[in-house]
């Protein structure tokens, strides 16, 4: 039997979501039996490819092999290199996502062959085609795209069908930011505007707080560590790990021993405290951003901040006391906190899969509807006096118009004996074309030549439910038309580099299944003879037995491993402790 599954494919972690045999929705675990995996894919010194919580291992030993929040590259022309090897963002979505079909697979315990996945609402056309193309090339097909503060929606939704009430969905994960504005009413969740910003989340809170830390090591020891990837990559872990601690404490220590070489070239470590007042100074600007596209969503929706009956807080980064705190001042009360702030958006996207299959409408009678979050049009000539300007942007779909959606504008010639139409695709909100993204454009052949404005030229956009456009072109006089699928931008993959890449990185991953081996550590080609308690122990005895004999500049190091392997193992975290045990290993190596 064949699955299809939701998946929050996330900045920072993304999850996997089914319906249960009652219609309901259910997270999946993966094979370390957590519900959130890791968006870090790594490559380790023997080619191995590895996705989720070994890959974020690595991440702090070897940066350099290593990528997260590759969310923010989708779309672009940046390529990841890992190693020896390079990848498109696209491709390393697509290890993620073939990662969390194979989890899903194995606890649903059938083939998951289709999935609904989640983007961001103000994800552009090139960033919600990278989607569907790595979804492509892990072996699923997407033929839905859900925004993910609908999806939030749909997962508080379900449980409120009686409601008549406008809701505000503030969606603030790892790397991008959402505001969706849905009227629900008799089981319909109707979107009504969508406004954020898909370069704002909370990696620049952690980024905002490691500076302040960089520049705290700095005044300490005079040294900067600008340049120093290793260093950078530990203080943003800190940065991230103390920006948690004060979601429920005022203060919190933050000490990353050996963080880079002091002046004498003796090891030099980073030791202050960090105060929720402190944290709040450094993001205060970055969370007042997000209050205007809350403005800019009921603006559209033409709704006041009273008119809101409840506000949803999702993302994980919602948890930032301060964001709790300013969007609790904007609406004048607490928001609501019926779902999980984690896991709204995966669940959300399990309902939208049942939708999609019929297996929830009939149980829950719920029906939801999505808008297009830019503005979609074309390049024309205006008239301005008497003079013709070019660069003006003609809109054929507003923003925050429902979809599915079809519009069609009729334009003329504008120059005698005109034989062909150029059709320039843009999307924005500016006048000007120039101020605005391209999207594509494409030449129109075969018009009949003839004076200034004798010829019409129609143009249709229709954009469909997954925020893909279609534009088709007809000469009015001749009925001769030219399609175009917004799909060819330099940052997608053409036909036959998809199918090139799906075929290398199946033989890649075949070759190097997704693993909770830690990648610092060397991967055994046999069974131990003893068990791996009886090594930690021998390991820890060594290490403890050596501690009195070492260089004075050494003890410390080999205390604080020590201590940090016997916490790991009280707390059953296998894959913390199998690093730090081959830290301990190579460390002892080195002393002789």
């Amino acid at each position: 039997m064949s699955h299809v599954v939701g998946i929050d494919l996330g900045t920072t972690h993304s999850l996997v979501a089914a319906l249960d045999s009652a219609g309901r929705p259910n997270l999946l675990t993966n094979r370390l039996g957590k519900r959130l995996t890791p968006s870090v894919v790594g490559l380790d010194a023997e080619g191995r490819l590895h996705v989720g919580e070994s890959a974020r291992e690595q991440l702090l030993v070897h940066p350099e092999r290593t990528i997260a929040e590759v969310k923010r590259r989708m779309g672009r022309d940046l390529p990841v290199t890992l190693g020896d090897r390079r990848y498109s963002p696209t491709e390393i979505s697509a290890l993620i996502l073939r990662a969390l079909r194979e989890d899903a697979e194995r606890a649903l315990g059938g083939a998951v062959t289709e999935a609904v996945v989640t983007v961001p609402a103000y994800f552009s056309d090139a960033q919600r085609q990278a989607t569907k193309d790595a979804g492509e090339l892990a072996g699923l097909k997407v033929e839905r795209l859900l925004n993910e503060p609908t999806a939030a929606a749909l997962a508080y939704g379900v449980n409120h069908l009686d409601a008549e009430q406008y809701v505000l969905v503030y969606d603030l994960g790892g790397g991008t930011f959402d505001v969706s504005v849905l009227e629900m009413f008799q089981g319909v969740l109707d979107v009504k505007a969508s406004a954020g910003n898909n370069q704002l989340g909370g990696s620049d809170f952690d980024q905002a707080l490691a500076a302040w830390l960089g520049a705290e090591f700095e005044r300490a020891h005079g040294v900067s560590l600008a340049g120093n990837l290793a260093a950078q990559v530990r203080l943003k872990a800190a940065a991230e790990a103390a920006k948690i601690a004060l979601t429920s404490v005022e203060a919190t220590p933050v000490i990353i021993p050996f963080l880079a070489q002091g002046r004498g070239g003796s090891p030099a470590s980073l030791e202050v405290e960090v105060t929720r007042a402190r944290f709040d100074a450094l993001i205060t600007d970055l969370v007042r951003s997000t209050l205007e596209p809350m403005e800019s969503a009921l603006k559209d929706a033409k709704l006041s901040k009273k008119s809101i009956a409840e506000v949803v807080l999702v993302g994980g980064s919602s948890r930032v006391p301060l964001v709790r705190r300013l969007v609790a001042e904007y609406f004048g009360r607490e928001p609501r906190d019926g779902v999980h702030p984690d896991e709204a958006v995966a669940l959300g996207a399990a309902l939208q899969a049942g939708l999609k299959t019929g297996a929830v409408s009939a149980a829950h009678g719920i029906m939801i509807t999505d808008v297009c979050p830019f503005t979609l049009g074309v390049e024309v000539q205006a008239t301005v006096g008497r003079e013709r300007v070019g660069g003006v942007f003609s809109p054929l779909i507003p923003r925050n118009t429902t979809v599915p959606v079809s519009r069609t504008e009729t334009f003329a010639t504008t120059a005698d004996g005109q034989r062909a139409v150029e059709i320039r695709v843009f999307q924005g909100e500016a006048r000007l074309v120039k101020d605005n993204l391209l999207l594509d454009a494409y030449t129109v052949e075969g018009v009949p030549p003839g004076r200034a404005g004798a010829e019409k030229v129609a143009v249709t956009f229709t954009y469909d439910i997954n925020g893909i456009l279609d534009v088709t072109t007809r000469v009015v006089s001749t009925g001769k038309e030219a399609t175009l699928v917004v799909d060819k931008r330099s940052q997608r993959l053409g036909p036959e580099q998809r199918l090139e890449a799906k075929e290398r990185l199946a033989r890649e991953w075949g070759a190097a299944p997704v693993s909770a081996t830690p990648l610092s550590a060397p991967v055994p080609v046999a069974p131990p003879v003893a068990s791996p308690e009886a090594d930690a122990d021998a390991l820890l005895a060594a290490a403890t037995e050596r501690i009195a004999t070492a260089p004075a500049n050494v003890r410390p190091r080999l205390e604080s491993l020590c201590n940090a392997l016997r916490e790991a193992r009280a707390k059953n975290d296998r894959v913390t402790a199998a690093r730090l045990d081959a830290e301990l290993t190579d460390l002892l190596f080195d002393l002789g």
